[in-house]
């Protein structure tokens, strides 16, 4: 539930005002698992800015923000304004993610002098750090949330939310410059995403992955995943690399990813203008390495898209428009 709390939080926000790339200085050097989404860089894409276009009222600020609206009332805070980005890690010795990182603005100070009002509010020092907690009671146990505001230059503000008061304290000490950080000596993962990324996963275990079929067939054999999505030159770049922990395992698992795109080309008929999609994928490997990219102009994208939808309302009795 700890877990639910967080990533709830981390996809309720949509774009802020200014981009926010993944930045290692602030994740400590062990983590193993990270999820970054740059909600202005996404904002600025222009796949974005066509969803927005194409899809008219159904994706207005205006919509979200009147759902956002007591929110905004009682803690002072503009999601769409003052919340730019949100990075999600775990560490090597945990099993799920504990920590959630917003890049934010001073409008957090606001927010948290509201939050202190709240029921089941207690503020605790620590080594010269100040947490916020709140205490609830949820799905018949007692939940604790740990929040630290980090200031940086100017209006800047780094919010973490954890599940726990250790977990809040080490993102403390890494922000703070008192423990290590993943630019100084990260070990487990390599973290690099490409320029114009929104959305950026890598994680050194993806061993809960190989229960699922029929990705089981693929991560079952990988000791490693980094995923990469976004945008640069009007084309929509998608890049994964699944590290296994062999040549021959790289190759078992480049032959079943080259059976579903053969299998998928045998389907051409049924998939239509979307075989375009599958023809721009690019499977390699290198070693124990398997990459996967795609690029793909984001107009065509687009049109495909809604060529699909419209023929999807077509076979519910409806005239395509």
């Amino acid at each position: 539930m700890k877990t639910l709390l967080l990533l709830t939080a981390a996809l309720l926000f949509p774009p802020g005002s200014r981009p926010d790339e993944l930045r290692r200085e602030r994740l400590p050097a062990d983590v193993d698992f990270v999820v970054h989404l740059d909600f202005e860089g996404l904002q600025r894409t222009e796949l974005w800015r066509h969803v927005k276009e194409s899809s008219g009222a159904e994706l207005e600020i205006e919509d979200f923000d009147e759902e956002f609206g007591e929110f905004k009332e009682r803690f002072g805070l503009d999601p769409f304004t003052d919340v730019r980005a949100v990075t999600l890690y775990k560490m090597e010795s945990e099993e799920d993610p504990t920590v959630a990182l917003f890049s934010t603005t001073a409008k957090i100070d606001q927010a948290l002098a509201a939050g202190q009002k709240e029921p089941g509010y207690a503020r605790i020092r620590e080594g010269g750090i100040e947490l916020h907690t709140w205490q609830h009671h949820d799905d018949g146990q007692d939940e604790t949330v740990c929040a630290y505001i980090h200031v940086l230059r100017g209006d800047e503000r780094v919010a973490v939310l954890a599940s726990n008061k250790e977990s809040a304290l080490r993102a403390a000490r890494v922000l703070r410059g008192e423990q290590p950080n993943h630019a100084a000596g990260g070990s487990l993962l390599t973290l690099n995403p490409a320029p114009g990324s929104f959305l950026y996963l890598a994680a050194a275990n993806i061993s809960q992955l190989d229960e699922f079929s029929p990705a089981s067939q693929v991560f079952g054999l990988a000791q490693g995943i980094q995923v990469d999505l976004g945008e640069a030159g009007g084309f929509l770049q998608a890049h994964m690399g699944v590290a296994t922990d062999s040549p021959e395992n790289a190759r078992n698992v480049s032959d079943v990813v080259q059976g579903l795109i053969a299998l998928g080309s045998l389907a051409g008929g049924e998939l239509g203008p979307a075989l375009e999609l599958l023809r721009a994928v690019r499977l390699n490997t290198r070693g124990s390495l398997v990459t996967v990219d795609f690029s793909f102009g984001v107009q065509r994208l687009i049109e495909i898209l809604e060529t699909v939808h419209d023929g999807d309302e077509g076979d519910d009795g409806e005239e395509p428009r």
